[in-house]
């Protein structure tokens, strides 16, 4: 099945006439180039390493069990705790935003606020981030994602959405 694939991609890349040898046929050596000259596989990006969007909402299952059993920040969840529609959109939205972070394009559509504006007056300190970085860590674990895929989630979260949720001065 790989070989059948790989012969019609080289196959697709042929010049429209191939030149001919003195007995009229290509040689083997002419078919070299065209192989050669085909770019290398791309490597899967961050996005598909998580696993795509399910394998998010999964993640986010679990990292939301983990907040609300999380003594350190489960208080800023209290409202959402209490209302199954509110839980289910925050779910949604948190998948989002990490398929938006991870790469995801046009799987993604985060339809929610900045998070700049969503998180405007909870008065998130460095600590509460720190441990909803921690939940979100053990939420990955948990689900199989591998450590360097993790890794790369929680840096490109935090470089792109820290500055916006924890509030100035509240850093501890």
């Amino acid at each position: 099945m790989v070989v059948c694939g790989l012969v019609v991609a080289c196959a697709a890349r042929k010049p429209a006439t191939e030149p001919a040898t003195s007995d009229g046929d290509a040689s083997a050596d002419d078919a070299a180039p065209a192989a050669s000259a085909a770019s290398p596989p791309t490597a899967p990006s961050l996005y598909e390493r998580l696993g795509k969007k399910d394998a998010l909402a999964g993640v986010v299952e679990e990292l939301m069990g983990n907040v609300l059993a999380d003594n350190r920040i489960a208080r800023l969840f209290d409202k959402t705790r209490k209302d199954k529609t509110r839980t289910k959109q925050l779910s949604a939205r948190m998948v989002a935003e990490l398929c938006v972070v991870a790469g995801g394009g046009d799987d993604c559509g985060y339809d929610g606020k900045t998070m700049k504006d969503a998180h405007a007056g909870m008065n998130i300190t460095g600590a509460q981030w720190d441990a909803f970085i921690e939940d979100l860590s053990i939420a990955l674990k948990t689900r199989g994602v591998d450590d360097a895929a993790a890794k790369e989630l929680v840096d490109k979260l935090t470089q792109q959405t820290k500055g916006d949720i924890v509030t100035p001065g509240k850093n501890k």
